[in-house]
C-alpha cells in the first residue's frame, strides 16, 4: 500500500472512531508525514508501507536524536508511528507491524509548574471590576483556578453549560467526553456578575427564580465568554489574559492557563483531597496521570520534615 493513503486511511479512523481534537490530527499527521520523508529519502526501496521494517523505524528516531530533538518529542513521534502500525495491521494494511519491540527514549517526567495559594490571591485582586473586560478576566480566572478545566474546555463553554441551582457546569473534555465540576463560591460570584453585565442576567439579588429561568432558556447555545465583537472568545485571548495577570502576581516558568490546572490539582492535594477524586475532577482517564501531582505534594512534605523535625538533617 502507498504510504500517504494509509495515512489518509488512519487519519480518517481517528478523527470518526477515536474522536480526537483537531490539534491532535494535526500532531499525527506532522509526526507520520515527517517519517515517510524519511523513508523517501533514505530507503526510496521501501517507500510502501509493507516494505518498512524495525531498522526502518529505528533509523528514523536515532536521526531524530542526532538532529537534536528532545526526548520528548522523539517519544511523541514514536507513538504516534506505534499507532499507525497497530492500525495498519488491525487492517490486513501490513502483515508485520515494525514498531514491536521499539524501545524509546524514556522521558524524564516534568513536574507540573504551579502558582502557591498567596500568589493565586495577588492574581485574583488585580482585574478592574468597575470594567467590563475586568469582571470577564475575574470570571475566566476564577472558574479556570476553581475547577480545574483545560483552556480548551472554558473556550467550548455555553451559557447553558452554568446550572447555578446545582452548583455545576458542564464541559465537554478530550475525545468529547462530558464531565461536571463544581460551580459555586467565588468563581460562581464573578461569572453571575459577568453574566450579568455582558448578558444581561438578572441581578443576585433578584429573587425571581422564573426570570433566571427564562434567561438560560433563551440563551443556552450562546458562547459563555465574548472576544472581539462579541464572538466566541479565542484561546490565544484567554492564554494572554492568564498570561497578564500571572505575570503581576507570580514568579514562575510557565505562564499559561494549565498553569492554574496544575494549581488546583496541587492545591486539592495538598489540602487532603482524594486522588480519585482530583483524578474525576481533571479528567484524567488514568490515575497515573494524576499521579505526577503527588510528586509535587510529597516534595512538599519532605521540605517541611527536614525544617521541621530535629533528628532530620545532619549537623
Amino acid at each position: 500500500m502507498f504510504l500517504y493513503k494509509a495515512l489518509k486511511e488512519y487519519l480518517i479512523y481517528i478523527a470518526i472512531e477515536r474522536r480526537v481534537s483537531a490539534q491532535t490530527l494535526r500532531a499525527y499527521q506532522g509526526d507520520i508525514t515527517q517519517f515517510f520523508e524519511y523513508i523517501e529519502s533514505e530507503f526510496s526501496e521501501r517507500a510502501l508501507l509493507e516494505n518498512i521494517d524495525y531498522l526502518a523505524v529505528k533509523s528514523f528516531l536515532a536521526n531524530l536524536l542526532k538532529k537534536g530533538y528532545s526526548k520528548n518529542s522523539v517519544s511523541r513521534k514514536s507513538a504516534s508511528l506505534k499507532s499507525l502500525f497497530f492500525f495498519c495491521k488491525k487492517r490486513g494494511f501490513i502483515e508485520h507491524n515494525p514498531t514491536i519491540g521499539l524501545r524509546t527514549p524514556r522521558v524524564d517526567k516534568e513536574l507540573p509548574v504551579f502558582a502557591n495559594l498567596q500568589a493565586i490571591e495577588r492574581m485574583m485582586e488585580l482585574p478592574d471590576m468597575t470594567d467590563r473586560k475586568g469582571l470577564r478576566d475575574k470570571a475566566i480566572l476564577e472558574l479556570l483556578y476553581g475547577t480545574g478545566m483545560r483552556l480548551s474546555e472554558i473556550t467550548g463553554c455555553n451559557i447553558g453549560s452554568c446550572d447555578f441551582a446545582k452548583g455545576i457546569i458542564r464541559v465537554l473534555g478530550k475525545r468529547s467526553k462530558e464531565r461536571l465540576l463544581p460551580l459555586s463560591g467565588k468563581s460562581a460570584q464573578s461569572l453571575k456578575l459577568y453574566l450579568q453585565d455582558t448578558h444581561n442576567l438578572p441581578s443576585i439579588a433578584c429573587e425571581n427564580r422564573q426570570l433566571f429561568l427564562d434567561f438560560f432558556k433563551d440563551n443556552l447555545e450562546k458562547s459563555l465568554f465574548l472576544g472581539r465583537e462579541n464572538k466566541r472568545i479565542s484561546k490565544r485571548t484567554i492564554q494572554r489574559i492568564v498570561g497578564k495577570y500571572l505575570k503581576h502576581a507570580a514568579n514562575l516558568s510557565k505562564m499559561s492557563p494549565h498553569v492554574l490546572r496544575h494549581s488546583f490539582a496541587t492545591h486539592l492535594l495538598d489540602a487532603g483531597a482524594d486522588l480519585r477524586a482530583v483524578q474525576e475532577l481533571l479528567g484524567h482517564v488514568n490515575l497515573s496521570t494524576t499521579q505526577i501531582y503527588t510528586h509535587v505534594t510529597t516534595d512538599k512534605l519532605r521540605r517541611v520534615y527536614d525544617q521541621a523535625h530535629p533528628r532530620a538533617l545532619d549537623d
